[in-house]
């Protein structure tokens, strides 16, 4: 297990003293939500991703979810999954999950995706994941909505690669996000319309979704129990699809070079604390990873994983270690 004479080796433990606390100070009775960083955060720092499994655990979370280019450098040298797995355990984190993509669109690629997310699907069951969050390609314009036709192809290609990975043991579970072939609300419905609640899931980022125009507590409302993962980030309150009357479509990635428009929780844009209350009320079990990076964001890596631990405890109650 890490311990504080390894992570004051590392710089992290004046970072993070300030945010310790008794385990359980905060959380709410019969929480068994779990709580991951997604790789993201932890890009800048050398070597990747180690220092971030460190990082991660020294701030109390329960597991690391890297992209699975992020693995790459353990499993393209033709090591085993316990390689990784040992690094996680001596920390005390679980693999969450890793992220995946492709394109699901395009046929002449479709075999390349299919094989692509059976194998990281393969991976994660090994650590003993549950479920793959899948990215879905690029939109072919961000000038219009995805056609009828263009949405058919996409839900019957994730529909088959889900009921072959159900094979496997993992639920594909896609990611509506800004940009992608399904960021607006009457993709998002097509799409789980025509796929079978048995293959195809959901990792919901609310922030994604309230960028795009999708509201969040109407996906809470209507495709609960096909949601297999969260992610967690905000959005300017502007962007709150109740509050501010926000429909979308997302601002352009341009815009979003230019302003980040991902913002750190309690920003405003996502109603974080109704969705929490939703998923306790329903005893939700599964995981919620912060998906964020500080990158063109004022301050270091360890400012932000303070200021985002400090609002998962203080506010949305979240049942972190004690470190």
């Amino acid at each position: 297990m890490l311990n504080r004479r390894k992570l004051m080796g590392t710089g992290l433990a004046a970072a993070a003293v300030a945010t310790c606390g008794a385990r359980h100070a905060f959380a709410l009775p019969g929480d068994h939500i779990k709580y991951a960083m997604s790789g993201h955060e932890f890009m800048p720092m050398k070597p990747h991703p180690e220092e971030g499994i460190k990082m991660t655990a020294w701030y109390g979370y329960h597991g690391l979810e890297p992209f699975d280019n992020e693995t790459r450098k353990f499993r393209d040298k033709g090591q085993d999954f316990r390689v990784l797995k040992d690094k996680l355990d001596e920390v005390g984190l679980e693999l969450c999950t890793i992220g995946s993509g492709g394109q699901y669109l395009d046929p002449a690629k479709f075999q390349d995706t299919l094989k692509n997310n059976l194998d990281n699907a393969r991976y994660v069951k090994q650590f003993g994941c549950n479920h793959l969050k899948v990215n879905l390609n690029g939109r072919p314009s961000n000038d219009r909505d995805m056609t009828p036709a263009e949405l058919k192809v996409i839900a019957g290609n994730i529909n088959e690669i889900g009921k072959q990975m159900a094979d496997v043991g993992v639920r594909f579970a896609f990611h509506p996000h800004c940009w992608t072939v399904c960021e607006r609300t009457v993709e998002l419905d097509y799409l789980m319309e025509n796929t079978d609640p048995r293959y195809v899931w959901l990792t919901l980022d609310p922030g994604h979704a309230t960028l795009g125009g999708i509201d969040p507590l109407r996906v809470m409302d209507i495709y609960y129990s096909r949601i297999a993962a969260m992610h967690l980030k905000d959005a300017e309150a502007k962007y709150n699809v109740r509050k501010a009357g926000w429909h979308g479509p997302a601002p352009s990635p341009e815009e979003h070079r230019r302003v980040n428009l991902y913002k750190r929780l309690g920003s405003g844009g996502v109603d974080y604390p109704a969705i929490f209350k939703i998923l306790r009320a329903k005893k939700w079990t599964g995981w919620a990873t912060l998906d964020f990076s500080a990158e063109g964001l004022e301050g270091t890596v360890q400012d932000d994983m303070t200021r985002h631990k400090k609002y998962l405890v203080d506010v949305l109650k979240a049942d972190l270690k004690h470190i």
